[in-house]
């Protein structure tokens, strides 16, 4: 009966638990990146300049009067949940954490789809570079728009800020760094059941779900939000407590080698 080489097992394990960390520490390490990248994204428009903004590209009236848009709602935040609840939704997280963005909208009509497909035609004319057609997705310059028909005939217009440019550069290298720096510090991991080792390892396995994501969402066309999978719904309290795990495996090992210093 053939038995696995000791020395060999051995010599894996520290391997094994560098490639783990590496990984994990490259998806926080990108997740951060990326929020670093959001810096310096412009203010969102007042309602004034918002209307101004989308106006040309809305239909005008029968009677050649321009149609009437109104400001319907705005989340100032670059990013945010939509409908937070209060304190849970923060440690639990949701499943709508969506851009910062300004939302307008056309009085009703008969047919909203249409609507939109004008707007989308009106936006292209005007200069938008339009991704979409069915729901319009469009950009120009700094901004986002996002045109889709609502359920009481109106047509809804989302405002937002568009990605910066450097985003994922910025992403690709945090997560690079993170993965030098958990390929660097992840092979310690394979030693004995130390404080340190056990709150390492708890914080890498709650990390997991949002490791996975997180590094899907890398996969080009990225995401804007790259660090978002972290904070949705059931994930958000798992990155939470793995995070401070993983930090405090670092305290416990940093104050055990400053003791051994110490005593020697």
């Amino acid at each position: 009966m053939l038995q696995a080489d000791p020395t060999t097992a051995n010599r894996l394990k520290p391997v094994l638990a560098a490639i783990v960390v590496a990984l994990t520490l490259a998806a926080l390490g990108a997740g951060f990146g990326a929020v670093l990248g959001w810096v310096g994204a412009p203010d969102l428009p007042d309602d004034e300049a918002a209307i101004a903004i989308v106006g040309p590209a809305i239909p005008v009236n029968a009677d050649g009067t321009a149609a009437e848009i109104t400001v319907v709602g705005r989340l100032p935040d670059l990013f945010g949940y939509e409908h937070p609840d209060g304190p849970w939704t923060w440690l639990t997280g949701d499943s709508d954490y969506i851009p910062g963005s300004v939302w307008l909208s056309t009085p009703g009509g008969d047919d909203p789809a249409a609507t939109a497909r004008t707007i989308g035609d009106a936006l292209t004319a005007s200069g938008w570079h339009v991704e979409a057609t069915d729901d319009v997705a469009a950009k120009k310059d700094q901004w986002s728009l996002a045109v889709y028909p609502w359920s009481d005939g109106s047509v809804v217009l989302q405002l937002s800020r568009s990605r910066p440019g450097k985003v994922v550069p910025f992403a690709l290298i945090g997560y690079l760094a993170g993965l030098a720096a958990g390929w660097r510090g992840g092979r310690r991991f394979a030693g004995g059941p130390t404080p340190a080792r056990v709150a390492g390892w708890a914080g890498v396995v709650l990390l997991l779900p949002g490791t996975v994501l997180t590094t899907v969402a890398l996969v080009p066309p990225q995401a804007d939000a790259i660090w978002a999978p972290y904070l949705l719904s059931g994930i958000r309290l798992f990155s939470t407590a793995g995070i401070a795990l993983l930090a405090g495996a670092v305290a416990l090992a940093a104050s055990t080698r400053v003791r051994r210093r110490i005593r020697t």
